[in-house]
């Protein structure tokens, strides 16, 4: 946990608003005094700094002012390593600056083949974890690519999407592109993804005609849409219920019928999937804001969702132990995982 000093000045990450630190109440709360001078207290853990404190330069070695609006978007690689040459992995973040939620894909490719690795939702002025690649994995890709739509729950004005591809060879880790980042613990290779926020230029958003449409859509194209606008689709709204928050624990449902609404028009497989970036999702979040212990409820079933999550659990090095929840309270069907 990020530790705050008085006179921070501070947003609040799961809310709009923010202010001024002005007391320490103890190692879990502090004192935020709002613009209009009334003083709450507020969780240390759900805080995070209101500034345009990001460097992007390795050779600048004083924070400094990058965008007059405040709002940026940008991808950070971590090192595991306070030495960057001795790494054994690196910690894929994407920070959202901004008050916009945004909508992203996270790719990697080879020789112009690309295949997405993790995409979902990000809030404004929240930073989440969307990955880990380990040494020998990066050697085997040439490229990372990142996708990025931008939208508000209200009235919002219209933003230009993201289309970032960044090359990959040995000297992209190398130690001299790494700065210290006061988010970070460890040292992190900063990509700015967007700081110009304001009105796209796109000639679709601006009209509304058919015609202005087809000059950009093939007629195999409007056939394909056409062809999904008769397929059914599934709701996900119920994602956020299968996630339940005790102070530092948390419990995660991963019962198809929890996560999407009609889960009989999916496929196993379909189905399978969207347990798994559920489940990759969610425990990235909890290493993120340090949440202690996390219990998986995966069911019995044929056992395949249990094995893949055990599986991929054993490849994150922030994992402390694995454990079969109580069987008074889950039967055969959760896995505790106490994370470092």
């Amino acid at each position: 946990m990020k530790k705050w000093k008085i006179g921070d000045k501070v947003k609040f990450l799961n809310e709009k608003g923010g202010g001024i630190i002005t007391a320490i109440k103890d190692a879990f709360y502090v004192i935020v005094q709002l613009p209009d001078g009334m003083e709450i207290p507020y969780p240390a853990s759900e805080l995070i700094p209101d500034n345009k404190n990001i460097i992007f330069n390795p050779s600048v070695s004083s924070l400094h002012e990058t965008n007059t609006d405040n709002k940026v978007v940008y991808l950070a690689i971590e090192s595991n390593s306070a030495k960057v040459s001795i790494a054994s992995e690196f910690y894929v973040y994407l920070y959202n600056l901004s008050d916009y939620n945004l909508y992203y894909t996270y790719s990697i490719g080879k020789n112009n083949t690309f295949q997405s690795l993790a995409h979902g939702n990000i809030q404004g002025f929240e930073k989440q974890r969307i990955k880990t690649h380990s040494v020998n994995f990066l050697k085997d890709i040439d490229a990372i690519q990142i996708q990025i739509i931008f939208y508000q729950e209200n009235l919002f004005v219209t933003q230009s999407p993201v289309f970032e591809t960044v090359k990959i060879n040995e000297k992209t880790f190398s130690p001299s592109q790494f700065i210290q980042h006061p988010e970070f613990e460890k040292p992190v290779f900063i990509i700015l993804l967007k700081d110009n926020f304001s009105l796209s230029a796109s000639e679709i958003v601006k009209s509304q005609s058919s015609q202005n449409i087809r000059v950009h859509l093939s007629d195999v194209d409007l056939k394909k849409i056409q062809q999904l606008k008769e397929k059914p689709f599934y709701s996900t709204q119920k994602q956020s219920q299968s996630v339940r928050k005790h102070q530092d624990e948390l419990i995660l449902d991963l019962h198809i019928e929890e996560l999407v609404e009609n889960p009989g028009n999916l496929s196993a497989h379909q189905k399978l999937q969207i347990q798994l970036d559920v489940f990759q999702k969610e425990i990235h979040n909890a290493i993120a804001q340090h949440v202690r212990k996390i219990t998986i409820i995966h069911g019995v079933g044929n056992g395949r969702l249990k094995y893949e999550v055990r599986e991929y659990l054993k490849t994150l090095s922030e994992v402390k132990s694995i454990e079969d929840a109580p069987y008074k309270l889950y039967g055969f069907g959760a896995t505790d995982v106490y994370l470092k």
